[in-house]
């Protein structure tokens, strides 16, 4: 028996060595909030402490819920739901910074930590949902109405819903089972994440000839040549990341280079490929169905909608059928247009391919428009948008932003600023991380937070919340040009950084909003941004400094429902087959993804002119987490943000400030504190209706 406590005591001041040595020089074992404004010590922060720091985190989490778990008095909202959220602060604390990073500034080791965490962190999932002692607790807070206010029982609402969702009524074997499944679900969610960004990265095309690249632009010309010269070769060099490959798509006379990047592009982790993701599809489509049946739905869509404003799939299928007939059939019109431009000016017939519709959708656009984008460019410098959106914030909300230099940064090229309220009072932090880093940033364009705001007490703590897109970089001291739709993406992006900087959120766990309702805010956005009065104050030409000219401007709005055929139906194509996939009851012998894929678009009458926005081995929205069985949420999010748009207009004034703060009250501000529709509903006084969606969009 001496022997036996001998070993333990040894065994403890072991363990009790390593943790003291594992916390030593790591930033995540140290409070943040004496920082300026919590903003994370990044460049402290080395790869070699995240898991170390999640580790506690777990740890720490774990004694948290045994404390509530063993408390004898009766459980209620402080000692039980309170307790349980506030119980994973260290874990948020390090999957706040590791995921944002690795998603902006992946590396190798990054990758593998990445994969590490995820399983750790589903693991834990598992063990907190999965515990029947702490869902007893939560089962009798909700029973007994243990708390004072809507925002306590919403919260409470919410987390019995959540311990339901992930497991808790199961059995013991059937828990062990889904435990399973979830393991094999995030390892395979995030190796089709992985595997799309190594296939991005490894793709190249290098052009010789620059003949062959007539109608590039000179910018994209030189961007190309020095991609070419840092690695030693001559000629021109292009990458399958979207600044590169849109203008290669949309200006490239060259029929056969145009097809030559896109069928790449359409390649990428396809079947046989190395880095094949058909596999990966296979398996998440059967675990996230398998997954759903345990938990007793009839499949994947009708689990995942219980947390959303559309609820059933029979909703979200309502929604899109609507639409689908009256875009396809514009972008049938297009099509013939596109057409009979290429027989009239090139006297070309046959065959159009995918990697037709943007070049001469260009083509007829400057035809009937006399709309170049180089031309328009020029005006949409990033540091003139940027100072646009800034305008907008204040002519809305009047809040300001200041450049804060000393800040530490979480990635290369990355500005602060300090935003702050009417009153001077700080709301946050903005990190704007806006150019390409091909093979180390995620495609696309995204808005996170390092840091949530939260409450100690009374008093509001602020989050360091960051916008990340893929502009191209400049070359030879020429400042970064958007294109009409980039300008667009920094206003949407935008939108979603105002969210998180209102944020006013009284309890940890009712910071999110349901999918389908978070793009709101974003979308909303976008209708400023080429607005008349809008462009006058923002759009300034790079060289000159002068105002965008108003016959220009008549140009742009001339144009502004131009190709919106081509743009709803390639975003309808994939939210119906994201909804599509998640729908499947029962896994078909043999199952294919690219026969499955090819039968959802045929079925509905997808002229083989268009792809969806994402095909199936690339489709990482859903396939890689986030918004499966939830691409749809973008229309969904339309039909709100085209309504709430449409208040602003019918005040005759833009920049109501009243109605502005209404929209910060009832919504911005809130996050997931009440339901979705009575915020909407509050704010605009009545639901929203489609033909809001259908009128702007010109459909």
């Amino acid at each position: 028996m001496k022997n036996t406590t001998r070993v333990l005591l040894l065994s403890f001041f072991i363990m009790t060595g390593c943790t003291q040595l594992a916390q030593k020089g790591n930033p995540f074992f140290e409070s943040w909030e004496n920082n300026s404004y919590r903003i994370p010590p990044f460049s402290r922060i080395k790869e070699s402490h995240y898991l170390p720091a999640l580790q506690e985190g777990i740890r720490r989490q774990n004694e948290a819920i045994e404390a509530i778990v063993k408390n004898e008095a009766a459980a209620d909202f402080e000692n039980t739901v309170l307790a349980l959220h506030r119980s994973g602060e260290m874990i948020e604390k390090v999957a706040g910074v590791l995921f944002n990073v690795v998603a902006a500034q992946s590396t190798e080791g990054l990758r593998q930590i990445e994969s590490e965490a995820v399983q750790l962190l589903s693991a834990q999932n598992d063990n907190v949902y999965m515990n029947p002692a702490l869902f007893e607790r939560v089962k009798q807070v909700k029973k007994n109405g243990a708390f004072a206010d809507e925002v306590q029982g919403k919260l409470v609402e919410d987390t019995y819903r959540q311990f339901v969702l992930n497991g808790a009524e199961l059995k013991p074997e059937q828990q062990e089972a889904l435990r399973e499944i979830n393991t094999k679900l995030s390892e395979a969610e995030n190796k089709f994440s992985q595997n799309l960004l190594l296939a991005t990265a490894k793709y190249e095309l290098l052009v010789e000839d620059s003949a062959r690249l007539e109608g590039l632009p000179a910018g994209d010309m030189e961007r190309a040549a020095a991609k070419a010269a840092q690695q030693g070769k001559k000629g021109y060099l292009f990458g399958l990341d979207n600044p590169t490959i849109m203008p290669f798509l949309q200006y490239v006379k060259d029929a056969g280079l145009r097809k030559e990047i896109l069928d790449a592009y359409a390649a990428r982790c396809a079947a046989g490929s190395e880095f094949d993701n058909t596999p990966v599809v296979k398996d998440i489509v059967r675990l996230r169905m398998e997954k759903a049946q345990l938990l007793g739905f009839p499949d994947y869509a009708s689990y995942a909608l219980q947390t959303r404003m559309a609820k059933t799939p029979q909703t979200v299928y309502a929604l899109m059928e609507q639409i689908w007939p009256a875009a396809l059939q514009r972008a049938k019109e297009e099509l013939a247009e596109m057409k009979a431009y290429r027989a009239k000016h090139e006297n070309v017939q046959g065959e159009f391919l995918p990697s037709d519709w943007r070049y001469y959708s260009n083509k007829v656009r400057e035809e009937k428009y006399a709309l170049d984008e180089n031309t328009v460019k020029a005006y949409f410098s990033l540091d003139s948008v940027r100072k646009g959106v800034f305008y907008l914030a204040e002519r809305l909300y009047g809040i300001t932003f200041e450049p804060y230099m000393e800040a530490e940064m979480p990635t290369p090229n990355t500005s602060a600023y300090i935003c702050k309220d009417e009153d001077g009072s700080v709301l946050g932090v903005l990190f704007l991380d806006m150019l390409a880093r091909p093979g180390q940033k995620s495609g696309g364009a995204w808005n996170t937070s390092y840091v949530e705001q939260s409450y100690d007490g009374q008093t509001r703590l602020t989050p360091v919340t960051s916008i990340v897109c893929n502009y191209t970089p400049a070359v030879d001291g020429q400042p970064v040009l958007l294109s009409i739709d980039e300008a667009e993406t920094f206003f949407h992006e935008f939108g979603h950084a105002l969210h998180a900087l209102f944020s006013e959120v009284k309890y940890k766990g009712l910071s999110e909003t349901p999918r389908d309702f978070v793009e709101l805010p974003s979308q909303v956005m976008e209708h400023w941004a080429l607005h008349p009065q809008m462009l006058r104050v923002y759009a300034h030409h790079y060289q000159t400094g002068e105002t965008i000219p108003d016959e220009l401007i008549e140009r742009i709005q001339a144009a502004k429902l131009y190709g919106q055929g081509f743009a709803t139906t390639e975003l309808l194509a994939a939210a119906l087959l994201d909804m599509d996939y998640h729908t499947i009851g029962r896994m078909p012998e043999g199952f294919d993804p690219a026969v499955f894929e090819a039968e959802s678009t045929r079925q509905r009458g997808l002229i083989s002119e268009i792809y969806p926005r994402y095909k199936t081995n690339y489709f990482a929205h859903t396939m890689g987490g986030g918004y499966s069985a939830g691409y749809y949420s973008y229309t969904w999010a339309e039909v709100l943000d085209a309504d709430t748009f449409e208040a602003y207009e019918e005040s005759g004034d833009i920049f109501n400030r009243r109605i502005a703060s209404s929209f910060r009250n009832d919504i911005l501000k809130n996050g997931g504190m009440y339901d979705a529709m009575k915020m909407y509903v509050k704010f605009r006084g009545h639901e929203p209706e489609v033909k809001a969606l259908l009128k702007s969009r010109g459909l």
